[in-house]
């Protein structure tokens, strides 16, 4: 059975303030800079009429895996994260994605952008898979620990962005 992720963050900016960050390759790359990412890398960020598309890669390290997992994989796993953005009413809603590259685990969900008050509030819905018996469930734990993580390192560089 997946591992669900549920996340909530806060911004004291409209959510059209907050999604044109999104569209800004430069605080893409800030943002995956200062979560302390291993091997960081933005792969691209493509901004159209219709919404935005971003796509990331990072490592997770093999020290925060299970010992036996670690053992069947060189090195610090790769992940690609993508979210595809588009306007949803007065907010945007997201479908994202993070693949382990190597490996059969994967993370899937949707995020929204809505407006709250003056503020907006975004949240991320998904579920980590790991189809592998006996260690599956330990690894979805790992993974949704770890988007957890990246996405609180995130929330407080949107932030400090917001606040100039």
């Amino acid at each position: 059975m997946p591992t669900p992720l549920k996340v909530t963050q806060q911004f004291d900016a409209p959510a059209a303030d907050v999604f044109a960050l999104f569209n800004d390759p430069d605080f893409i790359k800030g943002r995956l800079d200062d979560s302390g990412a291993l091997d960081p890398e933005v792969v691209q960020v493509v901004s159209t009429d219709t919404g935005v598309t971003i796509v990331t890669r990072q490592a997770i390290p093999a020290s925060a895996l299970p010992s036996m997992v670690a053992s069947m994989i060189q090195g610090d796993p790769s992940t690609e994260r993508t979210e595809n953005w588009r306007p949803d009413g007065d907010g945007y809603t997201a479908d994202f994605s993070v693949t382990v590259q190597g490996a059969p685990a994967s993370l899937k969900g949707t995020m929204s952008l809505t407006n709250a008050g003056s503020g907006s509030t975004l949240s991320v819905v998904g579920s980590a898979a790991v189809p592998i018996p006996i260690f599956g469930a330990k690894i979805e734990g790992v993974i949704a620990s770890q988007i957890s993580e990246l996405l609180a390192s995130e929330e407080a560089y949107i932030k400090s962005r917001l606040a100039g």
